[in-house]
């Protein structure tokens, strides 16, 4: 029998099909700080467009929790399984992603260890695992490596752990939402009662305290006495946050522009949507309580600190 010229064998079209649909997926490998990663992984939540699965040992970065809050919002099914004895320490931030309409669910290791993975799934197709934490610390600090792939057979394995990790864990204690927190303005007379401010500027109070200062350590230390525990109103410019594992709240400020820290803030939990939206080169103004002076390469330190304004 004769096949006509403009006709195709059929093993032949069966084989072009099977070659041009792809069965292999692609693998890319990073590493910091060669590479971004927390750059990389926000692009992938902004683009997923259905559903991202993550198992996760913590997160305290602001621009991760904020970009899953907006994936949210854009219709995109989260599930997040978080380490049960990092929200332990400090269980801030899985009330924030709660209250963001995020489900978060706990798992502990065996005898008292932790869950410590660290991988998500987007759209079904693809993966991101590796060594990095979705922390602060794991960005500004550590060394750490990723791989992000769509191999369908590795992206399946990791799907069906994700659903085994699921049935392992338990909800969230938590419960109730927390208030949203209200627009930034001045303190009240109310929230300023009981607190003694200083009429003083940065660059005054480290005259006196600073490398520049006549003042001998002994005598730092005494004339410390009369300023320790009291309020003042500053501005300055953020160079970091997030220094600690879960410590969202706290944010290394510059009152000279310089790029290092000359105050670390410790801020309230009402003023956390904004602290986790502040960008390093914000302008912030606040209030905060003098806690302890400048040290050999450590910053004032600050407490109570509450955000005024912020731009």
């Amino acid at each position: 029998m004769k096949i006509r010229s403009n006709a195709l064998p059929a093993f032949l079209i069966i084989t072009l099909l099977f070659f041009t649909t792809p069965i292999f997926g692609e693998t890319e490998v990073y590493f910091s700080p060669e590479t971004d990663i927390l750059q990389l992984l926000l692009q992938q939540v902004n683009l997923t467009k259905d559903s991202l699965y993550a198992a996760i040992s913590s997160i305290d970065s602001g621009e991760l929790v904020q970009a899953l809050i907006e994936a949210k919002k854009k219709g995109v099914k989260i599930q997040l399984i978080i380490d049960g004895e990092s929200v332990l320490e400090n269980p801030t931030q899985v009330k924030f992603l709660q209250e963001g309409g995020l489900e978060v669910r706990l798992l502990r290791g065996d005898a008292g260890g932790r869950m410590d993975n660290n991988f998500a799934i987007f759209d079904r197709k693809e993966l991101l695992t590796g060594s990095y934490y979705w922390t602060e610390r794991s960005q500004r600090f550590n060394l750490e490596s990723v791989l992000l792939t769509d191999e369908p057979k590795v992206v399946e394995t990791y799907l069906k752990e994700f659903d085994r990790l699921i049935g392992l864990s338990k909800e969230t204690p938590v419960k109730k939402p927390l208030l949203r927190p209200a627009p930034l303005k001045p303190p009240s007379q109310k929230e300023t009662e009981g607190k003694e401010f200083l009429d003083t500027s940065f660059q005054e109070l480290d005259n006196i305290f600073g490398e520049e200062s006549s003042l001998t350590g002994s005598q730092k230390k005494k004339v410390w006495e009369n300023y320790r525990g009291k309020y003042v109103q500053w501005q300055g410019i953020v160079v970091y946050k997030g220094v600690g594992r879960m410590d969202w709240n706290r944010v290394g400020l510059s009152h000279n522009q310089g790029k290092e820290a000359d105050v670390e803030v410790s801020f309230n939990s009402r003023n956390m949507e904004d602290i986790l939206s502040l960008q390093e080169g914000d302008t912030v103004t606040y209030t905060a309580k003098l806690s302890s002076r400048k040290g050999h390469g450590a910053p004032y330190r600050l407490e109570d600190g509450e955000l005024l304004e912020h731009k």
